[in-house]
């Protein structure tokens, strides 16, 4: 095959005739090597000859540009075509804008990035033409192209053929935003990179990984049923309960054993890049579903929050309790429901994202009713300053059908206890509240979600005390819940010392790693702020980052994932905690 191609390569370079003859001939030779090329262009060898001599062939006789299929790589045949578009004065076509910018950046050529380079070449399509429109048009030098073709027969050396085009490679700063372009593409796609080229990666874990620029146009085979049927089942409402088994299903989860906070998150977060979202979230203060349970589905709008502000925080909290008193009757009047709503978008400024949860969680509660003593638990967590306006709140909701029955006088008087508030008062109140008036000691009164956050970020971060403060176990969990780790674990104390004995181990940690490790498992919290853990560090002489390194790497040799997650708070991986446990308990000595 290639003493056949030597043949065609010199006819075609130096033995046409002259004239249109000359011509006809050289455009069947082009046909000839482009019949080669289809069966054998896959060969490496051939396949760079082959495409390299159309190239020169094609730009000899005159022949249209005829990229016809683009590739990323840069070749002769795109440097000739982005040459000839330059000299015209023409836009580059995403395609040949791609391929030159690619060319030019070290990491995008590496091989490790073919796993999205379909991914980086339609996000770069999409950031091109934001940043330029109908494409950029680069200003022709003064240089010209010199084309070098290296013969495929033997012994012919190097073929140079001067032209009238435009050296485009001379200057560097008509490609230096588009180099830009491909660098930010490929920093968006790095999480889906890295998933691709997991072991472990999943369908799931790749639709969550993806930016969200691609996600609706890139949707995978395995969520293409379920986005279908969500979307028919919000087409006319906004919210939809649906069972928690379909979701499952339809994510292509298979049927787990179990769904804690790394299961359910992995599942919302695939909801979330179709452009939809449940109630409860396990990020917004809710928790796992039940496998055999329902959840509440709604409409996510665009860029929201991926993690709930303090205002949510205070709305959710005022929402659970209005809902405890509009369920005192003899059933819930829609009335009441609605000055909740609009109590809530009164006093908190939520966006859209928050709004839209705030509704798809009043769903849910009227589903699945919170317990007045895990209510009263949490309002008495509000900043003296707020409560009068609270409970003004809750006096406006249930006067708002204009009877106020004697059960939500009793759960408005419990209220006022834990708000640490006279309840002989609820009778006066709730008169100025039917006449459309508010609590005498409350005039004017606004809830200040600034002033909350403020109150509770006393004692910590504030997202790590509103996660404390919306734990859904009825009893506090360091009253009433057994401890995760076994006896030898739990002796660790407050502030880790190393000069306890150490009973247990994990390969690879030694003493001062191993004390932090059982001082991270005895503690209740499942997640940390930076400064609580670098405090626990620095009383072990143990550097914070390398610290967590160390037990990431010691949690995945024997449970597969990272202990840690995140910078600030730093997550505790529920399921390799739960290895790890069962590891020290195996390990613990018989008595």
């Amino acid at each position: 095959m290639f003493l056949y191609f030597y043949g065609l390569e010199y006819r075609l370079l130096r033995g046409l005739a002259a004239g249109e003859d000359g011509r006809a001939e050289g455009l069947q030779i082009l046909e000839e090597v482009a019949r080669l090329q289809l069966h054998y262009g896959s060969q490496s060898s051939f396949g760079p000859y082959s495409q390299k001599l159309l190239a020169v062939g094609r730009f000899k006789l005159g022949v249209p540009d005829e990229v016809t299929d683009p590739t990323n790589d840069w070749g002769l045949a795109q440097h000739i075509q982005a040459a000839q578009m330059v000299a015209r004065h023409q836009a580059l076509s995403a395609d040949l804008a791609f391929a030159w910018a690619q060319a030019l950046t070290d990491e995008a050529r590496s091989t490790t990035w073919d796993v999205v380079r379909p991914e980086i070449k339609t996000r770069f399509g999409q950031l091109y033409a934001q940043r330029f429109g109908e494409g950029l048009v680069v200003k022709p030098g003064r240089s010209r192209l010199t084309l070098s073709y290296r013969w495929a027969g033997p012994e012919l050396g190097m073929e140079t053929i001067q032209t009238d085009l435009p050296d485009i490679t001379r200057s560097q700063a008509p490609i230096r935003p588009l180099v830009a372009l491909v660098q930010q593409a490929m920093g968006e796609l790095e999480a889906l990179r890295r998933v691709r080229r997991s072991k472990s990666g999943t369908p799931m874990a790749e639709l969550a990984a993806m930016p969200d620029a691609l996600r609706g146009s890139l949707v995978p085979a395995t969520f293409r049923a379920l986005a279908s049927e969500l979307e028919g089942l919000l087409a006319d409402q906004p919210v939809v309960c649906l069972a928690t088994s379909r979701l499952i299903a339809g994510c292509g989860m298979g049927a787990p054993e179990r769904l804690g906070k790394r299961e359910a998150t992995s599942l919302i977060q695939a909801l979330e890049a179709l452009g939809f979202a449940i109630e409860p979230d396990v990020r917004f203060h809710g928790h796992p579903p039940a496998l055999d349970g329902q959840v509440v589905v709604f409409r996510l709008p665009e860029h929201a929050a991926r993690t709930p502000s303090a205002a949510y925080a205070a709305a959710l909290l005022m929402l659970q309790a209005a809902l405890a008193v509009a369920g005192q009757g003899s059933e819930i009047i829609q009335s009441e429901l609605d000055v909740a709503v609009a109590a809530i978008e009164r006093q908190f400024a939520l966006p859209e994202s928050e709004r839209r949860r705030i509704e798809a969680h009043l769903r849910w509660l009227q589903l699945n009713p919170i317990t007045l003593a895990r209510l009263e638990n949490r309002v008495r967590l509000l900043p003296a300053s707020e409560r009068e306006a609270f409970a003004g709140v809750l006096l406006e909701i249930a006067a708002a059908d204009g009877h106020v029955t004697p059960a939500e006088v009793r759960v408005i008087e419990r209220f006022y206890r834990a708000l640490e508030l006279d309840p002989a008062r609820v009778p006066a109140d709730l008169h100025h509240a039917s006449v459309g008036g508010r609590p005498k000691a409350s005039t004017g009164a606004t809830l200040n979600a600034d002033v909350i956050a403020q109150k509770l970020a006393e004692t910590g971060r504030v997202q790590s005390v509103l996660a404390q403060i919306f734990n859904e176990a009825e009893t506090p969990m360091a009253a009433s819940a057994p401890s995760p780790i076994p006896p030898a674990a739990q002796a660790a104390s407050p502030t880790p010392t190393p000069s306890q004995p150490q009973e247990l181990s994990i390969p690879g940690l030694d003493a001062e790693h191993m004390t932090l490790l059982q001082h991270l498992l005895g503690a209740p919290e499942d997640q940390w702020s930076r400064s609580d853990f670098e405090a626990a560090c620095e009383s072990l002489d143990l550097l914070p980052d390398g610290a967590a390194e160390m037990l990431n790497e010691a949690a995945f040799t024997v449970a597969g994932e990272p202990l840690l997650d995140g910078d600030d708070p730093m997550y505790v991986n529920d399921y390799a905690r739960e290895q790890i446990v069962q590891i020290l308990t195996d390990e613990k000595p018989s008595p």
